[in-house]
């Protein structure tokens, strides 16, 4: 776990040197260290009361199952069999030059690097992004994605997240993804990896809607992974800074220290439909089900992706459809 959490941070500093300086590196290093050591007294509290208490640990939701997929047909949801060519994927990993501690260093290693070459391997393939394509990387954060795809495609490629300062600079879309400071019909194609599960409050539900205004007519969006469970969850790590977080009702909160997230959605079929293919309206929605991506390996997590797609002008939609 340890050599785990050096390569996450080292990657990190990476990242950040590259994007904003190696000054700016190091302060968020230092605020990355500083937090982690003040997390260890509650740690070790919370593990103290839980062997006291006899309490199992936290169990991460169930991620696919056939339950899941039942459930999905139940409500009405067609589901789009996907299968990933690994040996293009690792063609496209091996031309890249993606650095080797990315995202915590091998699946093999205990990181998640794969893992997130896949969301994009899969995300390129969903949007078929185009030269003249403007295209935004939603809760972008640190990734590496849009320098990839900029090449990749020749685009026009922005970053988005709440982390920026509000407004546009550069590159740079600042603020909340539900509220982007940009015009109407601004991208042909938005996405999100591993980021929507992380929307508080009703922002995943806003956020769709926002994607609508934001969209050109024929635009697409793409959702990877969409994490679904047979039970609505939220994923939360007791060890962050959890205050003011609005608590879905009817989700069952499972509380696993050291994920170092404070909440992680996980949509049964029923809160699916409800909180995100119904504000999505007019869009088509296309919900795929990855069927090989533990094929990679036992440890990826790639089963499910959203695309939603705008109509093009002219298009008649029938609205009555999410």
């Amino acid at each position: 776990m340890l050599r785990v959490g050096i390569r996450y941070a080292s990657n990190l500093l990476v990242m950040a040197a590259r994007q904003h300086g190696y000054l700016a590196a190091g302060a968020l290093g230092g605020r990355f260290l500083v937090t982690e050591i003040s997390k260890l007294p509650k740690a070790a509290r919370l593990a103290l009361l839980a062997r006291l208490r006899r309490a199992p640990a936290g169990r991460h939701p169930t991620m696919n199952s056939d339950t899941i997929v039942a459930d999905l047909a139940r409500v009405g949801l067609e589901l789009h069999p996907y299968r990933v060519d690994l040996a293009a994927f690792r063609a496209h990993e091996a031309a890249h030059g993606y650095p080797r501690n990315y995202a915590g260093g091998p699946l093999e290693e205990g990181g998640m690097r794969e893992q997130k070459l896949l969301e994009y391997f899969v995300s390129l393939d969903l949007l078929a992004v185009r030269p003249l394509d403007v295209v935004v990387d939603v809760a972008s954060e640190w990734s590496i994605f849009p320098e990839v795809l900029r090449r990749i495609s020749g685009a026009t490629v922005y970053r988005q997240d709440l982390m920026y300062a509000p407004g546009v600079h550069g590159d740079r879309i600042g603020g909340s993804a539900a509220h982007m400071p940009v015009p109407d019909g601004f991208a042909d194609k938005l996405v999100l990896h591993n980021a929507f599960e992380h929307f508080e409050g009703t922002a995943d539900s806003d956020f769709i809607v926002e994607a609508w205004r934001v969209l050109k007519p024929g635009g697409t969006l793409c959702i990877l992974p969409l994490f679904m469970s047979d039970q609505y969850s939220i994923l939360t790590d007791p060890l962050v800074d959890r205050r003011d977080i609005m608590w879905d009702d009817g989700a069952r909160v499972i509380e696993l220290p050291w994920w170092h997230n404070r909440f992680g959605r996980f949509y049964d079929a029923e809160s699916l439909q409800r909180r995100v293919l119904a504000p999505a309206g007019r869009f088509r929605n296309i919900l795929y089900h990855i069927e090989n991506t533990t094929e990679l390996h036992p440890r990826s997590y790639l089963h499910f992706a959203l695309v939603l797609r705008k109509p093009d002008v002219g298009t008649r939609v029938d609205e009555s459809k999410g």
